[in-house]
């Protein structure tokens, strides 16, 4: 609740230019500050993050609303003692053990009204829980396919600063599983966990002050929330990174073709980029460690990209202020195969900037915002493989501009030499060629000869069966 909340203070406002001589009492006697004159039942506590909050601890309940009218303190007695009238009476006794209220008061701005929201925790469960029927829309994070309550149970767990001994055997777990594998599932990579068990140690298995508390707390969530959305508990639980737990959709055919003919035009550029971001993006979460490292691989890619594009720039300028080649007609193969190179290598410098830029506003985010802008990103017919196609668009447009380049050179080359050169490079070019091309042969993914070789041996076998079969 208390992240949400707009600005409130003035900058143009400074009540106190000078401090009173042996001023030695700062408290405040208005509302909104930690060390104002507590009133009634509700005492100012400060929490580690710096928040301000209340808490009443006569029936347990903790609030965030400033008060600073004795008319705002009346309304929130008033909303409280609303919500424990709807309380069932077996949890009414156990209010003051086991049981906490958290309230919040807040203006509608659509309905021009003060509303109180809520809810409880319960300590013995490490359980939120409401009196109201609640949407799970926002609750869920966007996890499709949530069927049962046992899987919601840890999008409503809360640990407290009590669980450091549980903690403490969660990360040594996940560590062990970063060490053996490179698919955990782990919030965090090898180093962020080595730190947090250092930090645990350094704490010791009595935790009872409030920062300790909630050091322990924020790191359970991270593992709570990451249990959540591996389906943990489950028949179909996640148990590894590159493991999805949703059934295949039917793909469309036209979308399939179209996907095959770009990546046939960029020459496989978007297919390894595919790979890449579906070992990042599983399911439409994303595993935080993969994401930095795979934002990493990208910056490397478009940094290198933008060093050969520059170079490649500058050959294709002086080859078109060669003497033989400046002197030829605008419209001859030669100069119009390099305008070519210069507008494919500029359209990848062009891109690598602005990709590179991107990466760097989004790469080092939050796993929360990297999910929303992948989210954006994806949101076409297309989905990952459009990301994939503009990942892969630089490398494939600066060797478009190779190539018209090699195709403008060999064309000047080999249209006027003498034939004694004409052979020399002719055969040059050919061997270059061929083990070019040997090297693309071998290291391709896509094998006609062992596909055609096992239609083959299906069809040979199908061909011996029926006669033996009549």
């Amino acid at each position: 609740m208390r992240y949400g909340k707009p600005p409130s203070i003035n900058p143009y406002i400074n009540k106190y230019e000078f401090i009173d001589p042996l001023e030695r009492d700062f408290v405040d006697t208005n509302a909104g500050s930690a060390h104002q004159q507590d009133t009634g039942n509700w005492c100012a506590y400060i929490h580690p993050e710096g928040a301000l909050y209340f808490h009443d601890p006569t029936h347990g309940v903790y609030t965030d609303s400033i008060w600073q009218k004795k008319e705002y303190r009346r309304i929130m007695d008033s909303c409280v003692d609303r919500v424990f009238d709807l309380m069932p009476s077996e949890l009414w006794l156990n209010c003051k053990i086991k049981i906490e209220l958290v309230v919040q008061l807040v203006w509608n701005q659509k309905t021009n009204a003060r509303i109180c929201r809520y809810y409880f925790v319960n300590h013995d469960e490490h359980l939120l829980f409401w009196l109201h029927k609640l949407p799970t829309v926002k609750l869920l994070c966007g996890v499709q396919g949530v069927e049962k309550l046992s899987h919601i149970k840890y999008a409503l767990n809360i640990s407290t600063g009590k669980c450091i001994i549980e903690l403490k055997e969660i990360v040594v777990h996940a560590s062990a599983e970063t060490v053996t594998t490179d698919v955990s599932l782990s919030p965090f990579d090898g180093d962020e966990l080595s730190k947090i068990l250092k930090l645990i140690d350094h704490l010791g298995e009595n935790v009872d002050g409030t920062y300790s508390m909630s050091v322990i707390a924020r790191f359970m969530r991270y593992f709570t929330r990451a249990k959540f959305f591996n389906f943990c508990g489950l028949p179909a639980a996640r148990l590894d990174a590159d493991q999805t737990v949703y059934k295949k959709k039917k793909r469309n055919k036209l979308i399939l073709v179209l996907s095959w003919a770009f990546n046939v035009a960029m020459s496989g550029a978007p297919q390894s980029h595919m790979e890449e971001l579906q070992r990042v993006w599983v399911d439409r979460s994303i595993n935080s460690p993969r994401w930095k490292n795979f934002n990493s691989k990208l910056n490397s890619e478009w940094s290198s990209i933008t060093i050969y594009s520059t170079v490649m720039i500058a050959v294709d300028v002086s080859f078109l202020a060669v003497p033989s080649v400046s002197d030829l007609k605008s419209d001859s193969v030669t100069t119009i195969s390099t305008y070519l190179s210069v507008f494919c290598i500029i359209g990848s410098l062009v891109i690598s900037l602005f990709l590179t830029r991107q990466s760097r506003m989004y790469g080092q985010e939050s796993a929360d915002t990297a999910v929303q802008f992948l989210k954006k990103m994806t949101g076409s017919a297309f989905g990952t493989k459009a990301v994939a196609t503009v990942h892969g668009l630089p490398y494939a447009m600066l060797l478009w501009g190779m190539l018209y380049f090699m195709l403008a050179f060999s064309h000047q080359v080999f249209t006027s030499t003498p034939t004694i050169t004409l052979v020399t490079t002719g055969s040059a070019c050919g061997i270059v060629a061929l083990f070019t091309l040997w090297l693309i042969y071998a290291a391709r993914d896509f094998h006609v000869s062992a596909r055609f070789l096992v239609w083959l041996r299906a069809s040979i076998c199908k061909t011996r069966i029926q006669p033996d079969a009549a």
